[in-house]
């Protein structure tokens, strides 16, 4: 497979096959072989007997499934313990109640495909990629474990490789296409546009190689015939990129847009909006991204046909005016589950993406500011955190710009008054906005209502069937008796639902008897008083103990997220008791499930009135004592990742202060372990993180605030969350002091003059690394004060005064070897970056070799190491040897695109751009530089911005 050290190749793009030392591995059943490939695909990961059991039989396991599956297992084992030259690399392990197949990623051609797929996105030539392409596409030899598996398993294990080979086809299409290789493809892309008709992006290249391969008239015909079928098929229409595509077509001009058939600009009509989600008048030019925000369809959704049809019509309608749909009735009535299924139906006529975000106007409390949600649109839409306008105004002007020529879809649930929801209205008539609401708004904004009230009894007997099966209405006037006992309310009908299909032993009319039983929740559930407190207490009451007690703790925490991590610690259990009572909350309609991590746990969803619910059962049934408990166990839980994370990404402590709240550790198996993983938890869990802090600051748990707050900050400006950080960092600080915890105000100064340095206001950083060293001294925390040292050397640096960094280096040194070894590694290479801007190529390259070698005694932690790698280059760089330096360059950048580090991809591509230059690529050195700009590119610069501007300018002169 390329690779030069392996010893073992597991290849299941195909029938499975086992290479050991370019020998073939020979085994006598089938059954051996898929086995093996299942564990290859989920290489790493552990794989439960039952997972195992279903992806093999079925439904239809023969007896003794288990005893048959350890068997072929055992035989597996002993195949690649017996192989001449065993693989020490390749380890089948059986453990927690599965398997898990130990290898080498590189060892296994799909996740080889994979990096090769991500790899190609990273390079700025098109010959380069179609390299890396055809030679990632070349690894298929056949359907994913031969097609040996039953069809559902084939498909839960295989859709999201099959996928990303169709989307890496994509690609490899696109880049022939612009090498003017049209007539090598057009056969193979008719073929597989006809495959794959939901494709529109196959659709476009099958239009761009049939008329550029003089086939015109077929190019007409195919788009014809595909847009019958999308209408008949699907309801829909050709986008507007490819009805653009169409009209050149018919124009008899080449099939971009605005040129005739050699390529000359000609007048045209523009298209609806720039390609690769750039606009001319947007910032800088900056990279518009395509948020995809809505949570999961609701799969039993009923009924409201008329509502449907209404709301489609205001949010599609032509002509000028804001197409903007108000979403109102009563709690429980189904608005947010009514627009979501709206916005998913009409997903395909706004093709530039869906906002959403839940305003929480149920919670006066808690409600979502215009502000804040400004700012996670715009993050959403691709602008860094750091470059967020300060004020509200400034962030609606961008707002409107961004929006101005995109097709978006605007949700907006849960708003509480009209105030809440100006800010957020696009400016042009482009976008839709969908709004939901307890109160009739929008009249002031233009806005259309439909009103959702109770359902009638048609629809309400259908919701019935679809949650609890259609037994439950085949006697009619049970199922009448059991509907009017709801009022015919969507929320009380999925809790008896809910009830129903979680005991099978019960009948309707046994249901009907128990709320009959119920005198005040019945009269709460007549028509005209809706109370969705007596319909939860139906569900609550049929809970185990367990599960009730973690729906009140996850009232009390209040984190309208959840997910098995916090569940586990908010009990005090184990996985799989935790995900047991999440299955039970489901299972009764409190929780909904609201998707998965990018490592693949699930994750739920609280409703408000749910969790408010909870809150009152925990107030009223739970002490104090047990609430804080269970609230320190999840700050404690939150604390143990975040500090995994950190060790993964840096190695050991490095450069962070440590609380005295007790951890409390987390089963690696809800929330992943390598770097990946737990990037993708942070990235998903950042909201709650943040309220776990300001939470702590609520309970006066100062240092737990600070604790949180000091611990997570290498975290956010990784991810460009400068507000978030800045708003942890102001509570714990605030808390710090309301606690006269002289210790935490230090460890927060000195994460506030992290913050600032990011920011380049470098006499305010001083400041707050100032303060803090003179509090760690005071009180005697050595590790503190040579912490402190090393980002005031940093600071130094930066204000171009090596000497006084590399002293204040030397001093941070003396204090950390023995205590902080990635902190040690961290101030080796500033030193060595310090001896490199003075021109001492000999001390650079000794304390960039130490730095690089500490690292590796602490398991070559990515973010580290790849830092100190880069600084090498450089250093090789500035002596001359640009090819030694490129591999280290090509290195840095498989690195950070793995770990979506934007900032360190655009250093490593400087660095290649620079050695390509150096080697005469003139061409492509410029391509690479582009591309490092564009993936940091904001309406404010940030400081690498500027390094990679400042390089282009000393390359090619002038502007950039």
């Amino acid at each position: 497979m390329g690779i030069g050290k392996v010893v073992v190749e597991l290849r299941v793009l195909g029938p499975v096959e086992v290479w050991n030392h370019g020998v073939s591995l020979q085994f006598a059943r089938r059954q051996q072989r898929v086995l093996l490939g299942i564990l290859a695909l989920e290489a790493n990961q552990l794989v439960t007997g039952d997972r195992l059991v279903d992806l093999l039989w079925g439904e239809r396991p023969p007896r003794r499934a288990r005893a048959v599956l350890q068997t072929r297992l055992s035989e597996v084992r002993a195949i690649l313990d017996l192989a001449e030259q065993p693989d020490p690399a390749v380890l089948l392990e059986t453990t927690g109640g599965g398997y898990l197949l130990r290898v080498p990623p590189e060892q296994v051609d799909a996740q080889l495909f994979k990096n090769l797929v991500s790899d190609q996105r990273t390079r700025g030539s098109d010959d380069e990629a179609r390299s890396i392409l055809r030679s990632a596409l070349a690894l298929w030899r056949g359907p994913i474990l031969g097609g040996w598996l039953p069809d559902e398993g084939q498909a839960d294990l295989t859709r999201g490789l099959e996928a990303l080979r169709l989307t890496a086809t994509e690609d490899l299409f696109d880049v022939e296409l612009r090498l003017g290789n049209h007539r090598d493809i057009v056969d193979e892309v008719v073929e597989l546009a006809g495959r794959h008709p939901t494709r529109e992006r196959l659709a476009g290249q099958m239009m761009r190689a049939l008329t550029r391969s003089g086939r015109g008239p077929e190019a007409l015909t195919s788009f014809d015939r595909w847009r019958r079928w999308l209408r008949d098929e699907l309801g829909t229409d050709p986008s507007a990129e490819l009805q653009a595509i169409h009209l050149a077509v018919l124009r008899g001009t080449d099939d971009q847009p605005g040129t005739d058939g050699s390529g000359t600009a000609v007048a045209s009509t523009p298209p609806p909006h720039p390609p690769d989600g750039q606009r001319s008048g947007s910032p800088a030019g900056f990279q518009l991204s395509t948020p995809r925000h809505l949570p999961a369809d609701i799969a039993d959704f009923s009924g409201r046909q008329p509502e449907l049809t209404r709301i489609e019509k205001i949010l599609l309608r032509p002509g000028a005016g804001a197409r903007i749909a108000v979403v109102s009735g009563p709690a429980g009535v189904g608005k947010t589950a009514f627009s979501i299924h709206v916005a998913h139906r009409l997903a395909s006529s706004f093709p530039d993406g869906q906002l959403y975000v839940n305003l929480r106007g149920a919670d006066s409390d808690r409600g979502l500011t215009p502000y804040e949600v400004l700012g996670r649109f715009l993050r959403a839409l691709g602008v860094d955190g750091l470059h967020l306008p300060a004020t509200l105004d400034e962030r609606m002007d961008l707002y409107r710009d961004l929006l101005a020529d995109r097709r978006l879809l605007v949700l907006l649930d849960n708003a509480a008054a009209d105030d809440q929801l100006s800010a957020l209205i696009p400016g042009g008539t482009s976008c839709g906005v969908l709004v939901t609401s307890r109160a009739r708004l929008g009249a002031i904004l233009g806005a259309q209502t439909v009103a959702l009230t109770v359902m009638d009894a048609t629809d309400a007997a259908l919701l019935l069937s679809r949650i609890a099966g259609p037994d439950a209405v085949l006697d009619e006037a049970s199922a009448t008796a059991l509907l009017s006992r709801c009022a015919y309310l969507p929320l009380a009908i999925r809790i008896v639902g809910a009830k129903l299909a979680a005991k099978p032993h019960w009948t309707v009319d046994r249901l009907v008897q128990m709320l009959d039983d119920e005198r005040s929740r019945l009269d709460r559930l007549s028509h005209g008083h809706l109370d969705v407190r007596a319909s939860l207490a139906l569900s609550y009451q049929v809970l185990s103990p367990a599960a009730r007690t973690l729906l009140r703790r996850l009232g009390d925490i209040e984190i309208a997220e959840v997910s098995d991590w916090l569940a586990a610690a908010l009990l005090d259990t184990t996985a799989d008791r935790a995900q047991e009572l999440l299955e039970q909350l489901i299972d009764a309609q409190l929780l909904d499930f609201s998707g998965h991590y990018p490592a693949g746990q699930p994750r739920y969803r609280l409703h408000d009135l749910v969790r408010l619910f909870g809150r009152e059962r925990a107030l009223s049934e739970a002490s104090p004592g047990e609430l804080g408990a269970a609230r320190g166990r999840a700050f404690g839980a939150a604390l143990s990742i975040i500090e995994r994370l950190l060790h993964t990404l840096y190695g050991g402590r490095t450069l962070t202060m440590r609380g005295g709240t007790p951890r409390w550790e987390v089963d690696e198996l809800l929330v992943g372990s390598s770097a990946t993983d737990l990037l993708g938890w942070f990235d998903v869990e950042r909201p709650t993180i943040v309220s776990l802090i300001k939470r702590a600051a609520r309970d006066g748990l100062g240092e737990t605030a600070w604790d949180l707050a000091c611990t997570a900050s290498p975290l956010f400006p990784m991810r460009r969350q400068y507000d978030d950080w800045q708003h942890v960092l102001d509570v714990a600080w605030e808390s710090a002091l309301a606690a006269d915890d002289i210790r935490g105000q230090a460890a927060i100064s000195y994460r506030l003059g992290m913050l600032t340095v990011d920011r380049q206001e470098f006499d305010s950083a001083d400041d707050h690394f100032q303060r803090a060293r003179r509090i760690f001294d005071k009180v005697g925390d050595l590790h503190g004060v040579a912490v402190v040292d090393a980002y005031l050397a940093m600071v130094s640096r930066f204000r171009g005064q090596p000497g006084a960094a590399l002293e204040r280096y030397s001093s941070a040194l003396t204090g950390l070897r023995d205590t902080d070894v990635g902190g040690a590694a961290f101030v080796l290479r500033g030193m060595g970056q310090a001896y490199l801007d003075l021109g001492d190529q000999e001390g650079a390259k000794t304390h960039l070799d130490e730095s690089i070698a500490l690292y590796d005694t602490i398991g070559a932690p990515p973010m580290g190491r790849g830092q100190a790698l880069f600084w090498q280059g450089m250093r090789l760089l500035a002596a001359g040897r640009h090819e030694q330096a490129a591999p280290l360059f090509d290195h840095v950048l498989t690195i950070t695109a793995v770990l979506g580090d934007r900032h360190g991809q655009a250093q490593a591509l400087r660095g290649l751009g620079i050695c390509q230059h150096r080697a005469g690529r003139i061409p492509q050195a410029r391509a690479t530089l582009d591309e490092a700009l564009r993936l940091v590119r904001q309406p404010t610069p940030s400081i690498v911005e500027s390094f990679v501007r400042r390089t282009v300018r000393d390359l090619f002169g002038g502007g950039d």
